[in-house]
């Protein structure tokens, strides 16, 4: 490791220092999240064996040996999310409610948007954005996997959202971008990566970040500022700097029970917290705030749909036992969700709620997306076994007797995909980018 680093972690945990150096030869933590908006724990672990003990940063979080995790039915299902157990405690941290309006500006891959949604339980709304164009879609396929119906996916420069969303959102998470010296144990890349000049720089985005943050948020607002690195720069100093700079933000405890008091007394920044390795996680640094001022509200026009074909409309009650409290429908495309659509401006929208599907050479096709939402029952399903979940996963037709029409298949209870039954043969609809080989 580089000897700067080194002297920088000795001067951080002065007694602490050799209990750091020995947790990096430790191997890293594995963890997942049981996802609630499509199953419960009780539920799930009679149906998944997995190796799972409970992780005290977060309500549906646990570590895990095992190791396999992206070809299981359940995975695809979105019943549960890979994720290192202690990056779980910000959305924690945040402590996000049913029916709040909030932005998560970097979020890619999504983590912490799944864990935010799964917290909302489909009330509210969530603005997911990742500025990078490649991360953005592995964004976008988490949030559809996940099943939420109320989060809106966009890909664009901070600056934009705070033109697009003055005064806009309850609560901001801003992951910022950072110099993942946390993550040193689990990823060599980020060793590698390291130099003095990449933590300047890190701390020189995260001031601008922190900037459209603070515009987007509304009166009364809640930031959470959080990164997976370990200097004073990026952290502690990156936050005494933003409070100086907006007195009207004011430090907020955590209230939870995990977690190391901050290395700064000014402007009450202690009650940030710290997680080091040690702390049976990675490294990170989480930090809640609230804006004290007032703001004058944002007005965001609503979106006006095109008439909706009756028979899209006849289909849909025909495949779902309860439609979507709104429906879009616009250029032959069908979305739905549990908040009004609203008008995104020119940010660049990938994902407007829930993807029903379109309207491709006269007839409806319904979305994976469709089939992977958590809101509404199906009406039509079919179980599959051990083997015709491998088959269908692999892009093969299932041979069954099931009523015509589009049918959930499920594995376990939990629905992998869509397919369409013609009475004798289940048409596979299962993703051909998902697919096994």
């Amino acid at each position: 490791m580089n000897e700067q680093f080194l002297l920088q972690m000795q001067q951080i945990l002065k007694d602490e220092y050799p209990a750091y150096l020995e947790s990096l030869s430790n191997p890293p933590t594995r963890g997942f999240r049981i996802n609630p908006l499509k199953t419960n724990e009780k539920d799930f672990f009679e149906k998944v064996d997995v190796s799972h003990t409970k992780s005290p940063y977060a309500k549906y979080g646990y570590y895990t040996d095992d190791k396999k995790y992206g070809s299981m039915p359940e995975y695809a299902s979105g019943a549960f999310y890979m994720q290192e157990a202690s990056a779980s405690s910000a959305v924690t941290v945040m402590d996000p409610k049913g029916g709040a309006v909030i932005l998560d500006m970097c979020a890619a891959p999504g983590s912490k948007t799944t864990e935010i949604l799964e917290l909302l339980e489909n009330q509210g709304l969530l603005v997911s954005n990742e500025i990078d164009k490649k991360r953005s879609h592995i964004l976008l396929e988490n949030v559809e996997r996940n099943g939420a119906s109320n989060c809106i996916v966009v890909s664009n420069d901070p600056l934009q959202l705070a033109k697009q969303f003055p005064g806009f959102f309850d609560m901001v998470l801003c992951d910022a971008p950072c110099s993942g010296e946390g993550m040193m144990r689990k990823n060599t890349e980020a060793v590698d990566q390291w130099t003095p000049q990449l933590v300047e720089h890190c701390a020189s985005v995260q001031k601008e970040v922190l900037e459209s943050v603070y515009t987007c948020l509304k009166a009364d607002g809640i930031l959470l500022y959080s990164t997976c690195t370990l200097n004073l720069k990026e952290n502690e100093y990156q936050i005494k700097q933003f409070l100086e700079r907006h007195p009207d933000m004011q430090m907020m405890d955590t209230n939870v029970n995990f977690g190391r008091r901050a290395l700064c007394e000014e402007h009450d920044i202690q009650k940030a917290i710290r997680i080091y390795p040690m702390d049976h996680g990675e490294g990170h640094f989480i930090a809640k705030m609230k804006k004290c001022s007032v703001t004058a509200p944002c007005s965001i026009k609503q979106l006006k749909s095109d008439l909706i074909p009756k028979e899209i409309l006849s289909l849909l009650k025909d495949t779902i036992e309860e439609v979507y409290p709104y429906l879009y429908f616009k250029n032959n495309r069908l979305y739905g969700g549990t908040y009004p659509f609203i008008d995104t401006g020119k940010l660049h929208l990938l994902r407007n709620q829930v993807y029903i599907g379109e309207m491709l050479k006269g007839r409806f096709e319904f979305s994976h997306h469709f089939f992977m939402s958590s809101y509404s029952k199906f009406k039509n399903t079919y179980e599959m076994s051990d083997e015709e979940v491998k088959r269908y996963m692999h892009g093969e037709q299932i041979s069954a007797n099931v009523q015509k029409g589009w049918v959930a298949m499920c594995y376990h209870g939990f629905v992998v995909g869509g397919a369409k039954s013609d009475g004798h043969a289940l048409k596979n609809k299962y993703p051909k980018a998902f697919r096994t080989r």
